[in-house]
């Protein structure tokens, strides 16, 4: 494994840092890449940003370029988060366009490519996303949402639970049961495109532990979703669901050793700011001794992502290694977490107008948030048993 860029790499990485310098607005360099992601910035101030990223087909860069994307492989697309992250630009994840886009690039039809694809990558559709319900979170295949086939279409009835944005989404995609007598409950799924416009659609607020709204529950009564709106084969969805996560081997936040090494280096800063006894926190050789430890299991992440990446480069998969990228990054970042609320003592539980930068002062609100980045997105329990399962051949 060759740590250095190849020299079409260190081009391109040079190259990211030149548009990062003189096409990105000054005020949206140096923001907090924290883990409370809060209401975010409102779309007028990123559009500048966004409208830089599509001049360059840099908006969807891993879609391929006759679809408006840059077609970047693994490695680009690692250089390219590396160096945004670094200069702490606004983060540029999006269902549509991350997730959607690739599954209508593989799987839809020419039609629903035409009629979607261009609107989503100019930001002229929103979507959000409907996977869980409220008895189907991390088994997700446990899914019931009932959808009954009809001559002309589908006929939605049931829930849908955490639908972040769904109370600003264009668009909503959304496995839904179109069988439920097949014997394994994977099949009998099907993945549709729904207008949030359409009748019968409620959509009530979750307000979260820090008073934000992007959570949603979503319900549907008789709901008419045309046959066109079908997204591959009829009861086959689960074959969908399971490629998205192929796109996330390298690129997911939560397993990002950049973004948790950012919060590491806030807890650091915490410690070396704050005043015990006659010296600071920093002094004391058993809290210096745990934060090696957190930083020997950062370098371990990074180094173990690099090892993956090298093999795709040169056209291999990747090693099973990735499926614990999830679940050690999530579990890393809830222990850095932990740690600096301990180093802020009673500061550690100020929830806004804290006297220290927000990066470091919003301890209480990143602890209460990082909870739920072991559940999210499949929790560590069902990580265990997959890894226990596909990687160690376990019964």
């Amino acid at each position: 494994m060759n740590l250095e860029d190849t020299p079409q790499q260190a081009a391109f990485r040079a190259e990211v840092r030149e548009f990062i310098a003189t096409m990105v607005p000054a005020q949206l360099k140096g923001l907090r890449q924290g883990i409370v992601q809060g209401p975010g910035l409102k779309e007028a101030q990123v559009q500048p940003f966004y409208d830089a990223l599509r001049s360059k087909g840099w908006r969807a860069p891993h879609w391929p370029r006759e679809f408006g994307g840059a077609g970047f492989d693994e490695a680009h697309m690692v250089i390219l988060t590396e160096e945004f992250t670094r200069a702490a630009l606004p983060g540029m994840k999006d269902v549509g366009l991350d997730m959607l886009g690739m599954i209508l690039i593989a799987y839809g039809t020419k039609a629903q490519q035409e009629r979607f694809l261009g609107p989503t990558l100019r930001g002229e559709l929103t979507w959000a996303q409907g996977y869980s319900e409220p008895q189907a979170g991390s088994d997700l295949a446990n899914l019931a949402l009932r959808c009954d086939v009809t001559d002309d279409g589908f006929l939605l009835n049931g829930q849908k639970i955490w639908t972040s944005k769904a109370h600003i989404a264009d668009w909503l995609f959304l496995l839904v049961r179109t069988d439920s007598t097949m014997k394994k409950k994977q099949d009998g799924i099907s993945f549709l495109l729904l207008d949030m416009k359409t009748p019968g659609i409620t959509v009530r607020p979750i307000h979260t532990i820090d008073d934000h709204h992007h959570f949603n529950e979503t319900f549907f009564d008789n709901v008419k979703v045309p046959r066109a709106n079908l997204v591959g084969e009829l009861h086959k969805g689960w074959k969908l669901a399971k490629s998205l996560l192929s796109h996330e081997r390298f690129s997911h936040p939560t397993s990002d050793p950049l973004v948790i090494g950012r919060a590491l280096d806030n807890l650091k800063g915490s410690a070396r700011a704050l005043a015990a006894g006659e010296g600071m926190v920093w002094d004391d050789p058993v809290l210096r001794r745990r934060v090696t430890q957190l930083d020997m299991d950062v370098d371990c992440l990074r180094y173990t992502r690099y090892r993956a990446l090298t093999k795709v480069m040169h056209g291999d998969e990747p090693g099973p290694e990735t499926m614990m990228f999830k679940m050690f990054g999530a579990e890393l970042m809830q222990r850095i977490v932990e740690l600096h609320a301990e180093v802020m003592g009673p500061l550690g539980t100020i929830w806004e107008r804290s006297p220290f930068p927000e990066e470091n002062g919003e301890t209480a609100k990143h602890g209460a948030n990082i909870r739920a980045a072991t559940i999210r997105g499949g929790t560590s329990e069902v990580q265990r048993n997959i890894i226990a399962k596909n990687v160690l051949n376990l019964p």
